[in-house]
């Protein structure tokens, strides 16, 4: 059944769920009964789009909503957006009913909504013909999202409907001025007088019909059966720069292809020209952007082929729009999964350094069991080194810029690099003199150095080659740096490899997110963005140069720091020893027990508890009973800050020390105002224990 003509009135959307509840939130977020919420944040339904009206029919199993659409179309009624969901039992489910939908109204949206399917969207847009009248959301989903769902589709249903009814209408026009010339043609051997008016038809149904044409928006192409252009609207005059006498009698390619890359796109545009109807999303970077295109066969009056109109309707926007909402998406989910992932590492890892420290106190010094411990407490620093950078990488956490040499930090990257790359790859060094200290965090340079060195060896996997690592000095002038740091010296990082090299049409990409030419299970897409990140975020520069066959190079250009003064390592002193009654509270019964452990070696006495409200109810029966509390702060039942608050309320002058994880509600600003002397992350180390509960036993003078 093909379209009527131009639509008015209400928009009919049919909701197919069989759940009440999800039916009854279509109904509020779409046809709400009053508007008295509009307006309050987070309440009542979004605020309606010009032109948004929406009458919803309801439905509660697949059956229902093929009966709903039958009579839909029997009424002369038809549905824009059908929103199905895939799970509906007991019946046969949204997608058998999509389509049989589908085969009873072509032009219907589908919108398919489930929580959870076996059935990926790949099956479903192939069961579920064509793609560019499916969507696929999953639940939950944001009230906002269904209601631009609902509009935009709705906008679209209306547009293809009104392009088909102008279409059927300038089919019936040219065919009327057909019969119009044809009746003149018959009169002329009659009535020579009647050609001027004829001719004044011909002329004036040509104005319209070109008026028509050049005020179409998309850009409208007819390509002949030779592949040449026959004719254009202005909008496609306009992107091309060009009149549209300067394009009419070109080739295809002209139209559609790049300079540098001829046949990239006229050859699937070409593909379109088989004298049937397509409709195909493509990146045409010649008419700089990206288009949905329909392609329609033209005939002549016999039917004898003549060509093909191309529409290219402008979605850019829409897909620029799109990534930025997976971006964000991906985002949010790396960010909830660092913050899990710290939290409980940190906790491991305390568990670990712990018991490790205590193991190092009893070892004799110089011993094979002393180097050991000392090898595991330094993997132990690493793990949390590298927990910092995932949550500054995430930006739930902001690690302190120092003032660091670089060179001694690229010969230890790359001693650990050497035992990871194949021996087909020779990694060679290039470090020349000069100044190498920027302000940077070792960890998060470690990264850049990591990652851009991964991404070279990764690329010669197969074939070997070199990997050449240097790092120089450069004069002032030469750093390609953002503002006034171009004017001063900076320190210059390469990492280049012999590989294949980047094609010049990913080129472009390499540092976004996610993007990735690797085989799925070989890598994510991340270390390249990561670094770009990492080298920004110290005001740097980051760029490549690559020749296909002649390998890659990236240049990492910071800013170089003042030269830090030399100051004699001194021999590290022991933790301090000190004296008091100590309450340590960990839900972690190791922590717990590894705390109590520690802070008895330092010499005070130690009580350790692992429910928070068994510690508050010690207190409350004698407040006076210690002299500082140490408290984790994710905990069941009391969180570290209410325990704080709450015996503070008992002694307001009892010092506090609070450990975590990882927090996203409590940082050292947040800690101090309510009372918390100091907030030491997870693992603390033994030296950094002792040092924070004398600092706050005994708090230097002002």
């Amino acid at each position: 059944m093909g379209p009527g003509g131009a639509t008015t009135g209400p928009v009919r959307l049919l909701v197919a769920d069989d759940e009440p509840r999800i039916l009854a939130l279509f109904t509020e977020i779409l046809a709400p009964a009053d508007d008295m919420l509009d307006g309050l944040d987070g309440l009542g339904a979004p605020a309606s789009a010009p032109g948004a009206h929406f009458e919803l029919v309801l439905c509660r199993q697949g059956e229902d909503a093929v009966a709903a659409t039958r009579a839909a179309i029997e009424d002369n009624r038809p549905f824009a957006v059908a929103f199905l969901d895939v799970r509906m039992p007991p019946g046969r489910g949204g997608l058998a009913a999509a389509e049989e939908i589908r085969r009873l109204d072509p032009w219907v949206q589908i919108v398919v909504v489930t929580a959870f399917t076996d059935v990926d969207p790949q099956t479903i847009a192939k069961r579920v013909p064509p793609i560019d009248k499916l969507l696929y959301i999953q639940k939950p989903f944001h009230p906002q999202e269904i209601f631009q769902f609902a509009t935009s589709l709705c906008a679209k249903w209306r547009a293809e409907r009104d392009f088909q009814a102008l279409k059927s209408r300038l089919e019936t026009l040219v065919y009327e001025r057909t019969a119009a010339l044809a009746s003149a043609n018959r009169k002329l051997t009659r009535e020579m007088e009647e050609r001027e008016r004829v001719t004044d038809l011909i002329e004036s149904a040509k104005r319209e019909w070109e008026g028509t044409f050049d005020s179409v928006q998309d850009l409208v192409v007819v390509i002949g059966s030779d592949c040449t252009v026959r004719r254009l609207n202005m909008a496609m005059a306009h992107r091309l720069g060009l009149a549209p006498r300067e394009v009419v009698g070109r080739e295809c390619s002209f139209v559609f292809d790049s300079q540098d890359t001829p046949g990239e796109r006229s050859s699937d545009i070409l593909a379109m020209t088989d004298g049937r109807y397509h409709s195909r999303e493509l990146a045409i970077p010649r008419l700089r952007g990206e288009f949905l295109i329909t392609s329609s066969p033209l005939t002549h009056a016999d039917d004898a082929p003549l060509g093909t109109v191309f529409v290219a309707h402008d979605i850019t926007e829409r897909k620029n729009l799109e990534r930025r909402l997976r971006q964000s998406q991906k985002m949010e989910a790396i960010g909830t999964l660092a913050g899990g992932i710290a939290h409980d590492f940190n906790n491991i890892l305390g568990i670990i350094m712990g018991f490790a420290e205590m193991i190092e106190g009893e070892a004799e010094p110089d011993t094979g069991l002393s180097r050991r411990i000392g090898h595991i407490l330094a993997a132990c620093r690493r793990a949390r080194d590298l927990v910092l950078q995932i949550l500054s990488f995430s930006r739930q956490n902001d690690q302190e810029a120092n003032h660091l040499r670089v060179g001694p930090l690229v010969r230890e990257t790359l001693k650990l690099i050497r035992a990871t790359v194949p021996n087909a790859i020779a990694i060679t060094e290039i470090i020349r003199p000069g100044r190498d200290g920027i302000l940077a965090e070792p960890s998060q340079v470690q990264q850049i150095i990591m990652n851009l060195c991964s991404n070279a060896a990764h690329a010669m996997r197969e074939t070997g080659g070199v990997l050449e690592v240097g790092l120089e000095e450069l004069p002032p002038g030469a750093c390609p740096l953002p503002g006034e740091d171009a004017l001063a010296a900076c320190l210059h990082l390469w990492v280049r490899d012999t590989g294949p090299g980047i094609p010049p049409d990913i080129l472009e990409r390499i540092f976004d997110p996610f993007f990735t030419t690797k085989k799925p299970g070989e890598g994510t897409g991340m270390g390249l963005s990561v670094a770009h990140g990492v080298v920004r975020k110290y005001k740097g520069e980051i760029k490549v140069k690559s020749v296909v066959g002649a390998g890659a190079t990236f240049d990492v250009y910071l800013p170089l720091a003042g030269d830090a003064p030399d100051v004699p390592v001194a021999a590290e002193a022991g933790p301090a020893m000190g004296r008091g009654r100590i309450l340590l509270v960990d839900d972690e019964q190791a922590l717990a027990e590894i705390g109590r452990e520690l802070v008895q070696s330092l010499g005070y006495k130690a009580r350790a508890e692992c429910d928070p409200r068994t510690a508050l109810a010690l207190f409350r029966g004698d407040p006076a009973a210690f002299d500082l509390l140490i408290t984790d702060q994710n905990m069941p039942g009391l969180t570290g800050a209410e325990l704080t608050r709450a015996v503070l309320a008992l002694r307001p002058d009892l010092p506090v020390l609070m450990l975590t994880g990882f927090s996203e509600t409590m940082g050292r600003d947040a800690a101090r105002a309510i009372g918390i002397r100091d907030l030491l992350l997870k693992p603390v180390l033994r030296r950094d224990l002792a040092a924070a509960i004398e600092a706050a036993l005994h708090p230097a003078g002002p």
